[in-house]
Formats: structure tokens, sequence, C-alpha cells
């Protein structure tokens, strides 16, 4: 077990989940200079962004540890690679939730929100296509949801859920399903082949 959480960088990785959460709430609501391709310019946020940290580390952590050796370890690592991506999701909301309870600011909620749904769709990706492809996948969901995520009157797309205020029922909602199929595709696949150079 103790291979296994340094293998991951765990602390690393929770480190990332809180730091993310605070720094949202102090930094979220910085609007961020985004060229958009469709529709008319909204307010691309700091919270927007860096929400996708604690999904990127994750996926670091996946991506350090032989994958061959893996699918025939006895313990079986896909439930703890899932125990993992979930306890750092239900870290990031339950600090979000305080961080909303004390400052009642609603980029607190909007930060828990994404960066759930983000470690949700990357363990989902990762699932299929392996955790170094899964990181470029999962870092460009940000830059194209400011591109293109934005209708003509400069509201957020319905697809584009990072966008989506907090008050947003249907961005919840998404979020918590995209991480329950991320949770489902890693306890259903066995860790991709991937080719070593």
């Amino acid at each position: 077990m103790t291979w296994w959480l340094k293998a991951r960088a765990t602390t690393a990785f929770i480190a990332t989940a809180l730091i993310t959460s605070c720094g949202g709430l102090l930094f979220g609501e910085t609007d961020l200079p985004v060229p958009v391709l469709t529709g008319q310019s909204g307010s691309f946020l700091v919270g927007h962004l860096i929400t996708v940290l604690p999904a990127a580390m994750l996926l670091y952590g996946l991506s350090r540890t032989d994958t061959r050796m893996e699918r025939v370890a006895v313990r079986p690592m896909p439930f703890w690679n899932i125990a993992l991506g979930m306890s750092a999701a239900a870290l990031t909301v339950l600090a979000a939730g305080l961080l909303y309870a004390v400052s009642n600011e609603e980029i607190a909620v909007v930060v828990g929100r994404n960066a759930a749904g983000y470690i949700g769709f990357a363990m989902l990706v990762s699932a299929f296509l392996g955790p170094r492809t899964a990181a470029v996948v999962t870092s460009t969901v940000p830059l194209i949801c400011a591109a293109t995520g934005w209708t003509p009157a400069g509201q957020p797309e319905p697809w584009a859920w990072i966008l989506q205020p907090a008050r947003s029922s249907l961005a919840i909602i998404v979020a918590m399903l995209v991480l329950a199929a991320g949770a489902a595709a890693t306890g259903m696949r066995r860790a991709p082949l991937e080719i070593k150079r």
C-alpha cells in the first residue's frame, strides 16, 4: 500500500486539490483574455481554468507506474484508482462547500463542481487512452469551452458545463454524471496498453 501511495504521488495530488480550492476562491473571478471562435465573448475566469489541475495531477500519478505490471497485480488496481479519484473529487467538493459557507462567494461552488467534473473526465479518458494521452485531452477541455462555448448573446452554451454559473443545476448534474462515468470506466477496463519507447 505504501508503494502504491508513493507511486500515485497522493500527497502532491491531495495538496493540489486543496490549493486549487483556495486559489479558486482568491483568484477565481479574474477574467482571462481568450480568443472566441463562435458566439460573443463571455467571462472566462481563472476558476474555469485552474480546476483542471487536480485532474492533471491524478493523471501524472497514474502515468508513473508500469501498466503491464499493474495488469497482473494481485491487488485490484482499478479499485484503488477509483478510490483515489473519488476521494480527491469529494475533497475538492467538501473544501469548496466549506469555503462557500465561510465566504458566500459563488466561485467556490464553481471550483468544486468543475474540479470534480475534470477528475471524472480524466478517469474516463484514461480508461480508454491511457493517462498520458488523457492528460492532453483533458487539458484541452477548458480551452475548447473558452473558444467555442458561448452563444451569440455571450452566455455559456448548455454543453459547456464548466462555464455555467454556480446556480446551474444542469452543470452540477453533468459534472456528477461525468465523475460517475469516469469511475465506472476505470473499474470496467484494465489499464490500456501503452507503447514504450
